[in-house]
């Protein structure tokens, strides 16, 4: 008869570890939440390498963000939309969050354009947008390696020069959806960009947490409103 419970008992034990194995090897189920523009990866992913420098000089590496949440979006400064447009989304949402959500918070633009966005040049674009987001450049080989390492398709690509800054050349690449464009855009656009050539590339933004996982990505023209609803909701799960 004992011999008999320890077999049961032996068996139960088995069949609750093989349950709690299973569990613990299937991925989360799905959050059910309602996403205004953004769209999470199946599951949370570390987030790859990011070391550069800013526009002083300085050594940022992304690993000193670790406790805030990261937004990271590569683009280039004579990007004839959707950077700017993402940039002034952005720049609205932090507006919208309080000062302690956006202290909690660190946008970081990476120049895949590393040749003609300067140091200079990038100071004095980035003054379009919220002081707070941070710049960052480098060598091109290095940028374009990391980027790469991010699932950010860069290549340079040659362009006739764009007639006016208001005729937005790429919109049919880069469809602003239902959100439309942010106001200001004009006044951002470098007259004639891309210039001699642009700079095809990914356009989506990573939004990595506070443990330094990729968890949303950010849609192109998703809108300040959009951004600061689903950043928001990220940074409170």
């Amino acid at each position: 008869m004992l011999r008999r419970a320890l077999q049961l008992t032996t068996g139960l034990l088995i069949g609750l570890a093989l349950v709690a194995g299973i569990l613990w090897l299937a991925p989360p189920p799905p959050s059910g939440l309602d996403w205004v523009g953004a769209s999470p990866p199946p599951a949370p992913y570390p987030a790859p390498p990011l070391e550069l420098v800013d526009v002083h000089g300085d050594t940022v590496n992304l690993a000193s963000f670790r406790g805030r949440h990261t937004v990271v979006f590569f683009g280039y400064t004579n990007c004839p939309d959707v950077c700017p447009a993402t940039l002034l989304n952005l720049s609205g949402a932090l507006d919208q969050m309080s000062r302690r959500d956006a202290d909690r918070l660190q946008v970081v633009f990476v120049t895949l354009d590393p040749a003609r966005d300067t140091p200079e040049r990038l100071r004095a674009w980035m003054e379009n947008f919220h002081p707070s987001i941070l710049a960052l450049t480098g060598p091109e080989a290095s940028v374009r390696a990391q980027a790469s390492r991010w699932g950010v398709h860069a290549a340079n690509a040659p362009v006739a020069p764009t007639p006016t800054p208001a005729s937005h050349a790429g919109h049919d690449a880069h469809d602003p959806g239902p959100w439309g464009l942010p106001d200001g855009l004009d006044a951002i656009i470098v007259p004639g960009a891309p210039g001699a050539y642009a700079v095809e590339h990914s356009t989506r933004s990573f939004v990595v947490d506070r443990q330094g996982r990729i968890v949303l990505f950010l849609a192109p023209f998703q809108g300040a409103d959009a951004m600061f609803s689903d950043l928001r909701r990220v940074m409170r799960r």
